[in-house]
């Protein structure tokens, strides 16, 4: 009997290396997430930081120039927060969207995987048959010689 040919072969294969790529891409998207929110902890440590110095400043004389200076740098950092969150929620997308991506990829991998199993399978069983039917056949011919020859 000929040896086992799944006809999707070829299909499985590129769906496998679509399935490694969409890992990396989920990988990647943690990554950025991961970036993101640490872009935005900085971001929030530095306007605590200042407002620990200003508050300590509280009563004490300062210049026109510190406080407009200590104001903008705050405003700059509030801005920077908000533009930082904008692409957390971004990369958070992307993630969402490299998961679903791979999880599709994956139950199609899935699908192709399991259906060569069974194909392989039936190829496995029908081998088994027609080589039980040789062995039949051969052992019902020399059977049939040792009764030509007895009789």
């Amino acid at each position: 009997m000929k040896r086992f040919e799944f006809s999707l072969d070829r299909l499985l294969k590129m769906k496998r290396q679509h399935e490694r790529m969409a890992e990396l891409e989920q990988i990647r998207a943690v990554q950025a997430v991961d970036a993101a929110e640490a872009r935005v902890l900085a971001l929030q440590e530095q306007l605590r930081e200042m407002a620990e110095r200003i508050t300590a400043r509280l009563g004490q004389a300062c210049s026109p120039g510190q406080w407009v200076n200590a104001y903008e740098m705050s405003e700059r950092l509030g801005q920077a927060i908000v533009v930082a969150e904008k692409e957390v929620a971004v990369a958070a997308e992307r993630l969402a969207t490299a998961k679903q991506e791979r999880m599709q990829v994956a139950t199609e991998v899935e699908a192709l995987s399991s259906l060569r199993s069974r194909q392989h399978d039936q190829w496995r069983h029908d081998a088994a048959a027609a080589d039980q039917d040789k062995l039949d056949e051969i052992g019902l011919r020399n059977w049939m010689t040792a009764q030509h020859e007895v009789g």
